[in-house]
């Protein structure tokens, strides 16, 4: 039997709301049309609630919460094995300074990355 390398993508994502129960999104590319859920690769060796915690630690304005795991989610990407670890986190505060960041409704969720995949995550973490 052969051995095959897999390309491995670790990644920390988030669902984060506000009080209005409206979920954040972010451009990684501010020319781009299409919006993300804030999150990021996990380095090796680095505990995806580390990773979690560090992204939202660079929202600036919100006060830092500690993030709630709710599920790992393993597919295939365009680049290989992703192992998704999902979290939620309600945020106070007033996001400051980053304009490459909105806040959306839940019935009116913006353009997406992933097309459906960003709604559906969406949707399973605020049971709406």
């Amino acid at each position: 039997m052969t051995e095959e390398t897999v390309a491995t993508q670790v990644i920390a994502n988030l669902v984060v709301t506000d009080r209005a129960s409206r979920v954040l999104f972010v451009r990684h590319d501010p020319d781009s049309g299409k919006w993300w859920l804030p999150g990021r690769d996990v380095e090796p060796y680095t505990h995806p609630d580390d990773t979690a915690r560090a992204v939202l630690a660079d929202l600036a304005g919100l006060e830092t919460c500690v993030p709630e795991f709710d599920h790992v989610e393993s597919f295939c990407g365009r680049r290989g094995w992703h192992l998704v670890f999902h979290y939620r986190a309600g945020i106070k505060g007033t996001l400051i300074g980053d304009a490459h960041s909105q806040w959306c409704s839940t019935d009116d969720l913006p353009v997406t990355a992933h097309g459906g995949w960003e709604k559906a995550v969406v949707e399973k973490l605020t049971g709406g």
